[in-house]
């Protein structure tokens, strides 16, 4: 029986972990530049965000934000990909750098809650 908590084939990469919707704000700090925007979804692994701005895949940068039900967490994290939408909205996917093992126990207690509306 395979399970989604396998690997998630997107493209270039494959996630290690599963993900789930999450919109929220979330701070980032990246070459000296602070912003807030939307998040998209969130793992173990990593996350998306939606912003105005476009990163450059393979920088480094810092995501502040509130884990449901949990931590007001700051964490490293890795530009994977980017990919502009139709609005002119940049979506990112992030990988993170280094995470506690709390924080990822925060994480995935969030990810694998079925009792929460994934809607925002």
């Amino acid at each position: 029986m395979s399970s989604k908590y396998e690997f998630e084939d997107k493209g270039h990469f494959r996630r290690q972990y599963p993900r789930r919707a999450m919109k929220r704000k979330a701070g980032v700090l990246c070459d000296g530049s602070y912003f807030v925007c939307e998040t998209g979804e969130i793992g173990e692994g990593g996350m998306s965000i939606i912003s105005d701005y476009v990163l450059t895949e393979g920088h480094e940068l810092v995501v502040s934000l509130q884990i449901p039900s949990g931590d007001f967490v700051f964490l490293r994290a890795i530009v994977r990909s980017t990919r502009k939408r139709e609005d002119s909205k940049v979506v990112h996917g992030l990988s993170f750098a280094e995470i506690a093992f709390s924080i990822k126990r925060q994480i995935r207690a969030f990810v694998s809650a079925r009792t929460e509306s994934v809607a925002s």
